[in-house]
């Protein structure tokens, strides 16, 4: 890339997304044990957006509703979701994270975050800065909540 010419919105997504990729697989792959992503990313939008129906989530999860259900009952027989009846709908039912949940989520990344550390450390204090202000900008520009497991434990 030539570093004289400012780049696209659509260049510099593209390329933020291809590192992300890759820094996905090099940490799940780095991780062992624990459970599906599945299981993870439904934790994760319960701690983004709060109960959520099973349907909700499946479609956001990019699961089956069938899928979803079997997640949500693994998750509820490990204590890190509830079900309640939706104030809304009484014939629909709310999954909420519980402590367990929001544990097992900062459990899991930093299990992620020990295991990058070492490609992180050799950083410089003015490239650590980099990141955190790319990490700043999408935190305003993106829609919707985001929190972190260990924020939420506080």
């Amino acid at each position: 890339m030539n570093h004289d010419q400012t780049p696209s919105s659509g260049d510099v997504l593209a390329a933020l997304l291809g590192r992300m990729w890759v820094l996905n697989r090099v940490a799940s792959g780095r991780v062992q044990g624990g459970h599906s992503p599945s299981y993870y990313r439904t934790l994760g939008l319960l701690t983004d957006s709060g109960p959520r129906r099973v349907g909700d989530l499946a479609a956001a999860v990019h699961v089956s509703q069938p899928g979803m259900t079997k997640i949500v009952k693994t998750l509820e027989e490990l204590g890190a979701v509830t079900r309640s009846v939706d104030p809304a709908d009484s014939r629909a039912t709310l999954v909420s994270i519980t402590e367990v949940g929001v544990a097992s989520l900062s459990g899991r990344a930093a299990q992620i975050v020990e295991n990058l550390l070492p490609h992180f450390a050799p950083l410089s204090e003015a490239e650590r800065r980099t990141l955190q202000d790319a990490v700043d900008i999408l935190a305003k520009h993106m829609p919707g909540e985001s929190t972190h497991p260990e924020e939420e434990a506080r």
